[in-house]
């Protein structure tokens, strides 16, 4: 995957804040674990600033949804439907410059584009936002990408347009680093996890 410059730079000054690497007891747990607020992407903040339905609250603040077989469904149809409907393109071919979030209506977007469609439809389904959870991940190739997080009762389960397989988010091998914070879309938090060192590694020079 190409991945917008400014969403690996951003990555790394995450990084700065949120600290080391877990041990191996935090590392297994079902659920990411939250430090304090974080700074959202600025992208994602303009997003909302140009769409302000989409990031609003929708349904109770919950913790989890408990998976049941209808759930586990949604999660699986609408990111196989989603990563199968929506070609890969970067932003700067895409809008012309680097880093813009949207909701795809041309069949075309990046990393963030996907996750925030399938957020979409999964609240459509009856999903509440306090589950659906994008977050900022670094890759183990050193690039900065985007999922979506489905905070459910078997753990945070991971939508990817990477891979249309549902995994948890210790299964991936991403570094995890913000997320949306379940109370309030708008807001971010820091999670557990990230290193200065390996997240160094995520800066890519500017494409022409």
């Amino acid at each position: 995957m190409t991945t917008p410059v400014s969403i690996a730079t951003w990555t790394i000054g995450v990084a700065l804040l949120v600290g080391t690497l877990p041990g191996p007891a935090q590392a297994e747990q079902l659920a990411a674990r939250t430090r304090g607020s974080a700074s959202p992407p600025p992208a994602f903040v303009s997003f909302c600033a140009r769409n302000p339905a989409e990031c609003r609250r929708s349904g109770a603040v919950t913790r989890q949804v408990v998976l049941t077989s209808e759930r586990q469904r949604d999660l699986q149809e609408v990111n196989a439907r989603v990563n199968s409907a929506i070609s890969e393109i970067s932003d700067r071919e895409h809008h012309g410059r680097e880093d813009v979030w949207s909701i795809p209506t041309d069949g075309q977007g990046d990393c963030e584009d996907f996750a925030l469609l399938k957020r979409k439809q999964l609240i459509e389904r009856g999903w509440p936002s306090s589950a659906l959870l994008i977050a900022v991940v670094g890759t183990p190739a050193g690039e900065g990408h985007a999922v979506l997080m489905a905070a459910t009762s078997e753990g945070d389960l991971v939508l990817d347009n990477k891979t249309s397989r549902l995994l948890p988010w210790t299964q991936t091998g991403y570094l995890f680093f913000t997320r949306m914070s379940q109370a309030n879309p708008r807001a971010w938090e820091a999670i557990d996890g990230g290193s200065i060192a390996v997240t160094a590694a995520t800066r890519r020079p500017n494409r022409p």
